[in-house]
């Protein structure tokens, strides 16, 4: 028989399946049948010992010459049914036999090295051996103690065949303790359930400590009893495809990490535009679980009627030659609901498919905020070219971008002018461009009133707010506002005129006022010359010293620069000091003591506070003070909160002990009770170390005091 290349060594060795017990043959593999020359049906029932008979190198005639380094022990020679003898070496392995132990007898051709040249029929090189077979073999016990252990094993985990036997549960030593439960557990469980086969992958340790993979392949023999009598075991070094294979597998988590992390929508096409593979992002975007839509057309993403199979093959051929491109269009969820989106699209390989990448973003909240954006864009378009002032966009060489319909119409340009010069250089008066200059220079906002220069020449009063453009901290426009307020200035002007002879009338009307109670005030002091009657005297100058009151206050308002108010502070002093020189009498010396809040009041306020203190006044000088040599009389205006109290107060003899009607009937508390309510003030009066006279009132605004019908 001929070696063919390829062909597997299970395939090409001689193999004998026996009883346990007897090696009685119960079945052969066809390489049994090809080499040995017999048909399977006379191996049938017969033993290994009827075909071959085990010998000793030693005692081998002369003619075998082993290999070099080769030991070549226990050697059988078989007789092929024409004759021919071949040497072989047998190894033996426990199995499972149509449901009971039986051991699997490996016939390993050595004719080659036996008779020391190579035959070109045989299967195997002239260097094959016992030590040839590809896998480690192990016979356990029930126990998991070690009772075979074959020169494979002891290459692949380094331990001999006697220590591996002579160590008691060596499995706990070269299995990984990570390992070492999964293993007992796949066992327990094999046998749990009848099981005769156990198939597994895991880490074991070598006698230098080195850690390796192993694959096992694990045979349970049972007793009739159904018991385990044995565990046999073969195993091989699959450390380097299980690194290849965990790297690959690190690999493809990355890539699914990486491939389910993107938020966006990615999944990959067929030629036929068909779903083979999609990520988390889809499904959390069109709310389809992996399973519902792998397989399937992408076209049920699409909003119906916004599919378009043309379109789909036009962009798959533009990415397939090499112009992957972005597009827009319009996304169906499981729901539904219909939303924008936009895609891009290239080409790439899956499992050695060529596929197209199609990576979808949901645009919604981008179409509002360009919908948004239009709509803004066209109020503020609107509002600029429909607005009734003038602006002018400048860039940042402050030269015209755009001008607004407001803008031509107040001066006359029309945009196409202006668009590209220094609107400065065009409507800014020649001695006026420093200050333009300025304006125009702002990184805020900045309000001028100034003038400009229409185009047919006339000169333009115009307030204008220069607003910059900032983007990133930089300005790279600016806005000119121009507001005209010429006729505004002109109205203004004609105010000032008219207020100034207004003022100019007021003063000389007050300055009349004024001469003209000085006119009275010499009346009366001419008439109480000519009578000799005291009381009428007495009548006179209190009148005197009443209409001196008044035109002290139009004296005030005549200097001063408004005429709607009087100082109260400087009133009641050179009023107190006029009363003081005109009442003082004979040796009493009476001190007046102000203390007066700088306060404002309207001329029909002024007056009744001052005919009040010349009463109160000229009242305690004529009475508080008889048969005394000094007193003190104090005046006080305070403005507590949103009020003012007047309170003036002597240290004289009181009021007198008439009942309260009588004061009340008396001409000078009649005159005070009047003056009181002009001013809506709350009156008091009492005898407190001498007389106590108190008003609290508010004051009035300017406008309510000439409305006041008092």
């Amino acid at each position: 028989m001929k070696f063919t290349p390829g062909e597997s060594f299970f395939d090409a060795q001689p193999m004998f399946v026996c009883e346990q017990a007897t090696l009685k043959i119960l079945d052969v593999n066809e390489a049994a049948v090809q080499i040995l020359g017999y048909s399977k049906k006379k191996f049938l029932k017969k033993t290994i010992l009827d075909f071959g008979v085990q010998k000793s190198a030693d005692n081998l005639n002369n003619e075998i010459q082993p290999s070099k380094n080769k030991v070549i022990d226990k050697v059988w020679e078989f007789k092929t049914k024409a004759g021919e003898i071949i040497y072989f070496q047998l190894s033996a392995h426990l199995i499972n036999y149509k449901g009971r132990p039986a051991k699997l007898v490996i016939a390993h051709n050595i004719s080659g090295i036996v008779e020391g040249k190579s035959r070109k029929d045989n299967l195997l090189s002239s260097q094959l051996s016992l030590n040839n077979f590809p896998l480690a073999e192990i016979e356990w016990d029930p126990s998991l103690n070690i009772i075979r252990w074959s020169e494979k094993a002891e290459e692949l985990f380094g331990y001999s065949e006697e220590e591996a036997v002579s160590t008691p549960r060596l499995l706990e030593k070269f299995i990984h303790e990570e390992d070492l439960h999964f293993v007992r557990d796949r066992i327990r469980e094999a046998i749990k359930k009848g099981g005769q086969d156990v198939s597994m992958i895991n880490r074991n340790i070598r006698k230098d400590g080195k850690v390796i993979y192993c694959e096992w392949y694990n045979s349970l023999l049972y007793n009739a009893k159904g018991e385990v009598v044995a565990i046999y075991s073969l195993t091989h070094d699959v450390t380097d495809r299980e690194m290849a294979l965990d790297n690959a597998k690190r690999g493809m988590r990355s890539y699914q990490d990486l491939f389910n992390s993107i938020s966006d929508a990615i999944y990959m096409l067929d030629k036929d535009g068909v779903i083979i593979e999609v990520n988390e992002g889809l499904e959390s975007m069109f709310g389809y679980r992996r399973r519902e839509i792998v397989g399937k057309h992408n076209k049920m993403l699409a909003a119906p009627g916004k599919y378009d199979e043309e379109r789909r093959k036009e962009i798959a051929k533009l990415a397939r030659n090499g112009k992957p491109g972005k597009y827009e269009g319009w996304g169906r969820k499981k729901n539904g609901e219909i939303f924008p989106t936009e895609f891009l699209v290239n080409t790439g390989t899956y499992f050695g498919e060529e596929v197209l990448i199609v990576i979808e973003r949901d645009i919604s909240d981008r179409k509002e905020s360009e919908e948004a954006l239009k709509q803004r864009e066209g109020l503020f378009s609107k509002l600029f070219n429909s607005s009734p002032i003038g602006i002018a966009l400048l860039n940042e060489f402050r030269e015209v971008e755009m001008v607004n319909d407001g803008f031509e119409q107040l001066f006359g340009y029309r945009e196409d002018e202006l668009k590209g010069l220094e609107l400065d250089k065009v409507i800014v008066p020649e001695k006026r461009h420093g200050e333009a200059q300025k304006l125009s220079e702002t990184n805020q906002v900045k309000e001028a009133t100034e003038k400009r220069i229409r185009k047919d020449g006339t000169i333009l009063d115009v307030i204008i707010y220069a607003v910059p453009v900032v983007v990133e901290k930089s300005v790279v426009g600016i806005y000119g506002i121009y507001v005209d307020i010429t006729d505004r200035k002109a109205a203004e002007e004609q105010v000032r005129k008219s207020l100034k002879e207004k003022e100019m009338l007021l003063a000389e009307i007050h300055h009349r006022v004024k001469n003209n109670l000085a006119v009275i005030t010499g009346l009366l002091e001419l008439q109480s010359f000519s009578t000799e009657s005291e009381s009428a005297k007495r009548i006179l100058k209190d009148s005197q010293m009443r209409v001196n009151s008044i035109a002290l206050v139009h004296e005030k308002l005549y200097k001063s620069e408004d005429f709607s108010e009087v100082d109260i502070n400087q009133y009641f002093k050179e009023l107190s000091e006029v009363i003081q020189k005109t009442m003082s009498q004979g040796d009493t010396k009476v001190d007046v003591e102000l203390n007066i809040e700088s306060v404002q009041l309207p001329i029909t306020q002024a007056i009744p506070c001052g005919l009040l203190l010349n009463e109160i006044l000229s009242n305690s000088f004529k009475h508080a003070f008889e048969d005394r040599k000094e007193g003190i009389i104090k005046i006080c205006l305070s403005n507590p909160a949103d009020k003012l109290i007047l309170k003036i107060q002597d240290d004289g003899i009181g009021l007198p002990d008439n009942s309260d009607i009588d004061i009340n009937k008396s001409m000078g508390m009649t005159l005070i009770k009047t003056l009181a309510k002009q001013l809506d003030a709350k009156f008091s009066f009492r005898k407190e170390c001498g007389a106590v006279f108190e008003f609290e009132f508010q004051k009035k605004g300017t406008e309510e005091s000439i409305n006041s019908p008092d």
